[in-house]
């Protein structure tokens, strides 16, 4: 009974001794280079794996002299998976690729090739150059590869290096899509919902530059996306994701009200609208329209053409904040701008003055005051009522409040505007900046608009910053 077992042993070490021998030939062979190709090329490979059947469909849709194009040389290729279309199909309002343009089907298929190239997932960390002539990018952390991760936040390599003969394929969660392409899919978005959640590019124009990602995850947390999905007609206000950096969304009520503030009911062309508008939450929007664009509350607005079934999306610059007492407007601006109004608000609580609804208020920073040396007779708030006369503090605040209507910075042409306390001049520089004259032969003072300008306050009234006090 013992030799069996010495035979075994002997058997064995021969499989370990074997085993090494052939581990060793394999570290020698990876010292020589990478292991050999698949013989199966990129068309096979998405032929035969499971979950790419809508990739597969789409190669198909666009015929057999793109086919061989795709054998021609190396690429790396971005294949989205089949829930990947679904979700964009789903979006358009579609059932089929086929129900595409083949410009359209082009487009899509193109933004996910880079051509002479075969790059393993660990090395996509850079920006490459689609054969649509657009740009991808990429953002390694750890294991996973996020795809343009500024634009589009959600596009993920989920399965990565597929070799094949002449590609290296990478599975994506979602379908990449480019400026140009988006352009060509914007007649067949199915409701302004789809638009909204598929619109992620960068926009580049206007200095409109960054997705709409962000106002969607507002709409969706307060539950709009079914509406905007639905059979009626909206126009969608939607500030790119940048707009949002210096925004404070401190509440669930507050996250609704402004999600409501971006929805106008109807198919609503800004070019050819009234001076106001209602949004979906019932509040007045104030439309300007000039030689330099299309603007709501002096905020510029552009209407790229993104249409849907049940209405548009308009692109904004900034984020449109609802109307609010002056006293919280006056807090908001100081919590943003690098300037104070401590002494603006003193002098209004010192000498409070009558604003009549449709008006426009210029709001002097601290250093403006300090400038004009009224610092020297407000130093507390204790102090304010013993040390400096009512009625003059009244007289300069009232030289601010403009009782032409209501202002928004593109509003403003050269000329004369009314006050309650005689009148200012208004300039318009070559670059469009304000300059206002308070007309006062002894200081001829002129001021300008500052950051932050086009704050809207209750009643219809707009506030906005200036560098100078104006003196009657």
């Amino acid at each position: 009974m013992t030799q069996p077992f010495a035979l075994k042993k002997l058997s064995f070490l021969f499989v370990c001794l074997f085993g090494f021998t052939l581990l060793f030939s394999a570290c020698d062979d990876d010292e020589d280079g990478p292991p050999p190709r698949p013989t199966d090329n990129l068309l096979d490979v998405i032929a035969d794996t499971e979950g790419l059947e809508s990739l597969d469909t789409l190669v198909g849709l666009l015929g057999s002299e793109f086919n061989n194009r795709l054998t021609a040389t190396e690429f790396t290729v971005f294949a989205p998976n089949n829930e990947a279309f679904r979700k964009l199909l789903s979006s358009l309002g579609y059932q089929s690729l086929g129900e595409l343009r083949s410009d359209v089907l082009s487009d899509i298929i193109f933004y996910h090739i880079v051509a002479n190239t075969y790059l393993q997932a660990n090395e996509l960390d850079s920006t490459l150059t689609t054969l649509g002539i657009s740009q991808i990018e990429f953002e390694r952390e750890g294991d996973s590869t996020r795809i343009n991760p500024d634009s589009q936040p959600d596009r993920t390599v989920v399965v990565s290096s597929l070799p094949s003969s002449n590609a290296m394929v990478h599975v994506t969660n979602e379908v990449l899509l480019s400026p140009d392409g988006l352009a060509n899919l914007a007649p067949y978005f199915g409701s302004v919902a789809g638009i909204t959640s598929t619109l992620g590019d960068v926009i580049n124009a206007q200095n409109l530059d960054g997705g709409i990602s962000t106002i969607n995850n507002i709409f969706n947390a307060a539950n709009l996306l079914n509406t905007l999905g639905g059979s009626s007609t909206y126009t969608v206000l939607a500030p790119i994701n940048s707009a949002f950096d210096d925004f404070f969304l401190t509440s669930v009520e507050n996250r609704t009200q402004t999600a409501n503030y971006h929805i106008l009911e109807g198919n609503v062309d800004l070019t050819t609208a009234g001076r106001t508008i209602s949004t979906l939450g019932g509040q007045t929007l104030y439309v300007t329209n000039n030689a330099s664009g299309t603007y709501l509350n002096g905020r510029v607005a552009v209407d790229f053409g993104y249409t849907a079934d049940n209405g548009r999306v308009v692109h904004m610059g900034e984020v449109l904040k609802p109307a609010a007492p002056l006293n919280e407007m006056v807090n908001y601006i100081d919590a943003l701008s690098n300037s104070t109004f401590t002494i603006f608000k003193k002098a209004l609580a010192a000498a409070p003055i009558e604003v009549a609804a449709n008006s426009t208020i210029f709001m002097p920073t601290d250093a403006a005051f300090e400038a004009a040396g009224i610092i020297t007779t407000i130093d507390s708030v204790e102090a304010e009522t013993a040390r400096i006369d009512p009625t003059v503090l009244a007289s300069i605040l009232q030289k601010h409040v403009v009782t032409d209507g209501i202002l928004f910075s593109p509003d403003f042409v050269a000329g004369t505007l009314n006050t309650l306390n005689g009148s200012i001049t208004v300039t318009i520089g070559e670059n469009g900046a304000v300059t206002l004259n308070d007309n006062n032969p002894a200081t001829e003072t002129n001021a300008g608009l500052a950051f932050p300008a086009n704050n809207l306050v209750e009643n219809g009234i707009v506030i906005h910053v200036v560098n100078q006090v104006l003196l009657p």
